[in-house]
């Protein structure tokens, strides 16, 4: 019987602090609701000038645990002075530290408010039956103790004639599927991330013209005084606008690219990485390809040129760091075979200055590899192909021609000298072959297996 009760006791200590703590958390949110839109207000305001942006609220309802508010969200362009409303409805605001609606969407940690936000058939109509008589958009905002906060926003499948978002004496047609967006981070936004997944988004000028693109995923973190992440991906990219640019239709699958950018005392370092699973333009398969790119102690000279840049480059304290440059991979594969690059740099003292001299300056250079396969076969069936997107009757025949007569030509265009630079046959392969290495230790080139200085390199060339 103690034991009962002593456990009522407790449960109706922990209710009361709940409902005591819910209260307070109201009567802040409250008092703070206007300075808090002001600032929200100037701070995107302050972000750009293209265009101008009010957000008022009005009919304040308080209860214990919510309050109920009416935003509107309206934006003016600067230039031509016209405002669209993006938001007027009804926002619910319910009070932490556990709000019920963050309970449901399975956050269990403490939350200062979670805001709840949908367009209603009221706000625009047309939009409300072409969404399925249903909300278009709707989405929550939370505030954790700590200040880190987290925006979600989602919106239906819809077809909109591009007039019904503004765009006048145009009868193009926008058919989007669920987006899902996401922004999260400290309630300053030093260091946010944001994302987007878009299942469709079709853009259709007309019958004959149209661009599409299927299941876009892009995730960006960016702490703007140290690193910038990029990872994007995208099932299917076709643009076919023949009719109106006369270019043949152009079909990309499996699309997938990311960068990493990070600031250091002693440069940039950089990865990016660029991958296309399929590529065909009008009826040829051109066949697919990867790109791969890195770079280490990069001069801040390079990106001084842009003054939104100077928070991310303020931590850079070398003026003429070591830079080291890796192109891990470029590669192209087709029916044909494969176009393989790669090159590494190391070179010392390396600015945006310093690198239009490097030529004349070889003691910059700390080490140089480059190696170059790129078969005949390989790129004059591309070239065949771009010259020929709708004949689907290309003969082996063609190919084989084609890829002679570029043989012809690029050979009758190099010097042939006791130290080739290019190579025109690995193995039983022709093509443009290349392996060239350099280290300031050895201070010799090895050019494809035949060594000689810097002077005899200068000659040659």
């Amino acid at each position: 019987m103690k034991k009962t009760k002593l456990a009522v006791g407790v449960i109706a200590i922990l209710g009361l602090g709940y409902v005591g703590t819910a209260w307070y958390t109201g009567n802040v949110i409250e008092d703070g609701l206007d300075s808090t839109l002001k600032n929200l207000t100037q701070e995107v305001n302050s972000l750009q000038d293209n265009f101008e942006v009010q957000i008022t609220h009005t009919n304040d309802e308080k209860s214990l645990f919510s309050t109920k508010t009416h935003i509107k969200l309206a934006v003016t362009n600067i230039e031509n002075s016209k405002t669209v409303v993006l938001y007027d409805d009804d926002v619910i605001i319910h009070h932490g530290p556990f709000p019920i609606e963050a309970l449901k969407n399975g956050v269990f940690t403490p939350q200062q408010a979670w805001v709840e936000f949908q367009n209603s058939e009221q706000f625009n109509p047309d939009l409300w039956k072409k969404a399925g008589n249903q909300p278009f958009m709707k989405g929550h905002i939370s505030l954790s103790y700590s200040d880190f906060i987290d925006y979600n926003i989602s919106t239906q499948p819809i077809v909109l004639d591009l007039k019904d978002i503004g765009v006048e004496d145009a009868d193009a047609k926008l058919d989007l599927g669920e987006i899902n967006w996401r922004a999260s981070g400290n309630i300053n936004f030093v260091a946010p991330s944001i994302s987007i997944e878009a299942s469709k988004i079709n853009y259709q000028h007309d019958a004959d013209n149209q661009l599409k693109i299927t299941n876009l995923k892009v995730v960006n973190d960016a702490d703007f005084q140290n690193k910038y992440t990029l990872n994007a991906s995208v099932d299917d990219f076709y643009f076919n606008f023949e009719s109106a640019r006369d270019t043949p239709e152009i079909s990309l699958k499996n699309l997938a690219w990311n960068y990493v950018l990070e600031a250091k005392e002693s440069g940039l370092n950089g990865d990016f990485a660029f991958k296309i699973g399929s590529f065909k333009y009008g009826k040829q398969d051109i066949g697919n390809g990867s790109f791969e790119f890195d770079f280490e102690g990069l001069d801040k000279s390079f990106l001084e040129i842009y003054p939104e840049a100077a928070p991310f480059l303020a931590k850079i304290k070398h003026s003429s760091p070591n830079t080291k440059m890796n192109f891990k991979k470029v590669n192209w594969h087709n029916a044909a075979g494969d176009f393989n690059f790669s090159a590494f740099f190391d070179v010392s003292d390396f600015t945006i200055m310093s690198s239009l001299r490097l030529a004349q300056n070889i003691d910059q250079l700390n080490q140089f590899k480059v190696n170059l396969d790129a078969p005949y076969k390989v790129i004059a069936r591309i070239k065949t192909q771009f010259d020929n997107p709708e004949n689907e009757n290309i003969s082996e025949q063609q190919f084989e021609s084609d890829a002679k007569q570029m043989q012809f030509i690029v050979e009758r265009s190099f010097n042939r000298s006791p130290y080739p630079a290019i190579l025109f046959k690995k193995g039983d392969v022709e093509g443009i072959f290349t392996e060239i290495e350099y280290t300031k230790q050895s201070g010799q080139f090895n050019l494809n297996g035949k060594k000689m200085s810097f002077q005899e390199l200068q000659n040659h060339f």
